[in-house]
């Protein structure tokens, strides 16, 4: 990993891979809290904490970036791997010192060896001015001052990490805003490089691959920033906007660590984009254990038709729904605040739906308070941040709340067994039921990993248990025949020999039926279960 103070010669020309530690330039401070926050902050309060901002590049080695091959099959391998930006917003130390302009963002350097990458951020850093605003309202843009200071020196102590994922294309600073806004208050903020699947393609799609290159992109980022002292993983947090909340969701559901997820007008919820986050490479709902704050503009506000199906899929994650009105898509950004700051012109179609740029700026403001009171929450486990949260979603511009709390995480076979150990083998079916809510049972008790189990207890001669978990299998898959073998198997090992012939029985019932298993496996059932019958003399 490379660490960039901007200017830094010798860093510039790193190649290995550093620690991130926060305090590698004790000499850079920054403004002492009590001053004005930044106009474009608007009414958002300052937290305690004064704002440093550094660049971090790194190629992650385990990935390829460049073409391997070119079109006559020659191979000529990738030695630097897939690079990486990452800027990163962290409490610092108080002393007086020059904030950064909004044009310190935007104009970034890199070091040799990420010139592609510098000049596609470079551009959409430009663009995302440039794009907007004319030449006038730029200059005022670029030369307004922000909270943070370069390479400022770090806080004392370590604090939670925040990943702050843009929407598709977004460049880095999308969101430096809230950024600052969250990291004045105690958070490490890391923004990361948003970029498409391989070198042919700097700029990401919506498809599987390139969201789950994007999703790799952020695990690494995470993974150098957890490496750093000042940096507490131990709890952290992700918040995406639109695509990136799709990733969110992944991350939150991939990384056992993450306790609290935030999509800002998240895809996976818009009609027709469901399998943004349902196709996606590793979606495996039941895994997912986090709260999750759905934070997005109410439904038909700029044409929003809403479908919640596909995080309705993430039954063991506490939800808190918030749909604010009078906001479009980009105003969970900040755009929404540049384009008041600078009266950007409202196009005819929207004059008369309630919007406006003051309601886009009123919204991102209460947007911004409403994700710091869920981090507090869930985070840091504040008991006012709860109240705020209840507080801020009765505001005004508020249309619509609603929570739906996680069901009850199903037992593993570890935990059955530890149960079944500890005497609570009655309370495991009751568990699940619970668990399993409106589905079937089935989908909630992994046949094969429970049966793998038991067969693991037979042969360490922990008969007992191991009938619990087949006992268990069998109830929640009482159709299928290799249920009912593992059972028989099960009854026959504990002595139990009219139940191993009756469950022995059952398999040859069931087997002509089970359309899981195929005529193999139903072959091998058919004379297991004779075999058995025959030893037992159940025929």
């Amino acid at each position: 990993m490379v660490i960039l103070p901007r200017g830094n010669a010798m860093n510039r020309s790193c190649r290995v891979v550093l620690s991130l530690c926060l305090g590698l330039l004790s000499g850079a401070a920054v403004s002492v809290k009590g001053a004005p926050s930044p106009e474009l902050w608007g009414t958002l309060a300052q937290g305690s904490q004064p704002v440093g901002f550094r660049q971090v590049f790194a190629f992650d080695k385990s990935r390829t970036w460049l073409p391997t091959r070119n079109v006559e099959g020659e191979f000529t391998p990738d030695v630097d791997g897939r690079p990486v930006q990452v800027n990163v917003w962290y409490p610092a130390a108080s002393t007086s010192a020059p904030r950064m302009k909004l044009g310190d963002y935007i104009e970034q350097t890199a070091p040799a060896g990420f010139d592609r990458i510098n000049a596609e951020m470079l551009r959409r850093n430009r663009d995302s001015i440039q794009g907007s605003f004319d030449e006038t309202a730029s200059a005022k843009l670029l030369a307004m001052p922000m909270d943070a200071v370069r390479d400022a020196a770090p806080a004392q102590g370590s604090y939670p990490l925040v990943i702050l994922i843009g929407g598709l294309g977004a460049d880095i600073n999308t969101n430096v805003v809230m950024a600052e806004f969250l990291a004045s208050h105690g958070y490490v903020v890391a923004s990361v490089s948003l970029l498409g699947r391989s070198g042919d393609q700097l700029a990401p799609s919506r498809s599987a691959a390139d969201i789950e290159a994007g999703t790799r992109d952020m695990e690494y980022a995470s993974s150098l920033l957890c490496a750093s002292k000042d940096v507490d993983c131990r709890r952290t947090a992700v918040i995406g906007h639109s695509i990136g909340a799709v990733q969110a969701v992944l991350l939150g559901q991939r990384n056992g660590n993450v306790i609290a997820v935030v999509g800002l007008d998240g895809t996976y919820a818009f009609k027709g984009n469901a399998s943004t986050l349902t196709g996606a490479e590793g979606f495996y709902p039941d895994q997912a254990r986090y709260a999750l704050l759905d934070l997005r503009r109410q439904q038909g506000m700029q044409s929003a038709d809403l479908d919640f199906s596909a995080i309705d899929q993430l039954q063991y994650v506490d939800r808190d729904s918030v749909q604010l009105k009078n906001m479009h898509h980009s105003d969970f950004t900040s755009f929404a605040v540049t384009g008041e700051a600078m009266h950007v012109p409202i196009k005819p179609v929207y004059k008369g739906t309630g919007w406006d740029r003051a309601t886009a700026r009123r919204g991102y403001e209460l947007a911004a308070n409403v994700v710091l009171s869920f981090l507090d929450m869930q985070i840091k486990q504040d008991a006012q941040a709860k109240r705020q949260f209840a507080a801020l979603t009765k505001d005004a511009q508020v249309a619509s709340t609603a929570r739906r709390p996680a069901l009850p995480f199903p037992p593993s076979p570890v935990d059955a067994i530890a149960w079944a150990k500890a005497g609570k083998a009655a309370e495991l079916k009751p568990r699940f039921e619970a668990s399993c809510g409106k589905r079937p049972l089935s989908e909630c008790v992994d046949q094969d990993a429970f049966n793998n189990s038991g067969y693991g207890l037979l042969k360490a001669k922990q008969t007992d248990t191991a009938l619990v978990l087949f006992e268990l299998v069998a109830w929640a898959h009482p159709k299928s025949a290799n249920a009912q073998d593992s059972l028989a198997d099960g009854y026959q090992a504990a002595g139990k020999k009219a139940q191993a012939i009756e469950a022995s029985k059952r398999v040859l019932v069931l087997v002509g039926e089970d359309a899981a298993i195929d005529e193999g496996t139903r072959a091998q059932l058919v004379a297991a279960a004779k075999q058995r019958l025959s030893s037992l003399g159940g025929e």
